[in-house]
């Protein structure tokens, strides 16, 4: 069969992604989903437990099983290290911030990447989920702030201050303004410098 030469397939949407965990954490990283995802149990049994949040009939499963072993050492683990959800406002991060934080989830890392501002949490495993907002109107324009040489310089972004950034957003300022990235120069490395990295955020 000659295969046709036009643009390959690609998925319309990502459908849904799958946690692997161990039977002593399976309740606490359930928990965690629903309350990070704001999301709803489809379907739970001793083995899996099926999440959602929108009109899909899954977004996400959760397995347990006793010979699942955990990472010992994730910074240097060749895996997926971390996977983004985008929000509409900066209003919605701000409140999405303050529900986690009611559950008792803190981001350990909050940056400004300057295409999107963004923050970063860790589940009873330690796998990292960011939850972002769009910094630009546009990919393109996204694309093309990729492309200066501010971003060369430093790939990895500017802290936030969570306290400030709750101040600024619910003050009413303009979130353009707020969605502005400093200029600190070179930062090559992840949060692994941040001020966050060893603590979680409190305020």
């Amino acid at each position: 069969m000659t295969v046709p030469a036009e643009k390959l397939i690609s998925p319309s949407s990502i459908g849904h992604f799958g946690i692997r965990t161990t039977p002593d954490k399976f309740d606490a990283m359930v928990k965690w989903h629903l309350d990070f995802f704001g999301g709803r149990l489809v379907l739970r049994n001793s083995k899996a437990a099926f999440i959602a949040w929108d009109h899909e009939h899954h977004r996400m499963v959760i397995v347990s099983d006793p010979a699942h072993k955990q990472i010992a050492e994730r910074s240097t683990a060749a895996t997926v290290y971390h996977i983004a959800f985008t929000l509409d406002s900066l209003a919605d991060l701000a409140t999405s911030y303050e529900q986690k934080k009611e559950r008792g989830i803190v981001p350990h890392w909050p940056v400004n990447h300057g295409m999107s501002t963004s923050m970063y949490y860790l589940d009873p495993d330690g796998n990292e989920f960011e939850m972002q907002v769009d910094n630009f109107d546009t990919a393109q324009e996204a694309v093309d702030f990729m492309m200066t040489d501010e971003y060369a310089q430093n790939p990895i972004g500017v802290d936030i201050d969570i306290v400030e950034f709750l101040q600024r957003v619910r003050s009413g300022e303009d979130e353009a303004v707020i969605k502005k990235r400093p200029v600190i120069g070179q930062r090559l490395s992840r949060y692994e410098n941040s001020i966050y990295f060893t603590k979680p955020v409190e305020t």
